[in-house]
């Protein structure tokens, strides 16, 4: 949302220009109010709209990218890097913007830029995932009684206790 916000505010200068060159033209002070206002009001539409369009662009774009690499995880039965490379590239491209016949010849280049990016960060993720693993295991094993739980586990049996 901050990104298509922003990309709107940017853009709007360029018409805040014409406005003031419009103030600077007429006396009238009423007029010179009237024209602010609906400038204000204009560029505060152009920036919701941006970041709503922008917030909307970015959701369906991660809403993918993950809903691939689950599915991707779960028919191969394997959580690794080729997961993530997968769903990266085909979401990349998946949302190349232009007509059908840019995208259609893009689909490569959306496909080989999603894997050039996302190998990297995917190997990254499971090297991250496999280190709070170990953390785990290595709590579980030093003679924590029962599974190391998270503030908010601990905070619903705490809970349960008092409700009992």
């Amino acid at each position: 949302m901050l990104y298509g916000g922003s990309k709107e505010a940017a853009a709007s200068v360029s018409k805040d220009a014409e406005v003031m060159l419009k103030l600077g033209s007429t006396p009238d002070k009423r007029e010179q109010y009237r024209l602010m206002r609906d400038a204000m009001e204009k560029r505060f539409i152009r920036v919701t709209r941006g970041s709503i369009v922008g917030g909307i662009r970015l959701g369906m774009f991660t809403a993918g990218f993950y809903g691939l690499q689950n599915l991707l995880a779960e028919k191969r039965g394997v959580h690794d890097v080729f997961n993530v490379v997968g769903a990266g590239s085909a979401t990349a491209a998946a949302f190349v913007p232009g007509s059908l016949q840019w995208r259609a010849r893009n689909v490569v280049l959306g496909s080989v830029l999603g894997a050039a990016i996302c190998f990297p960060l995917g190997w990254i993720h499971l090297k991250l995932v496999e280190k709070a693993n170990e953390g785990n295991m290595a709590a579980k094993s030093s003679g924590e009684i029962g599974e190391a739980k998270s503030g908010l586990g601990a905070a619903i049996d705490r809970l349960e206790e008092n409700l009992n």
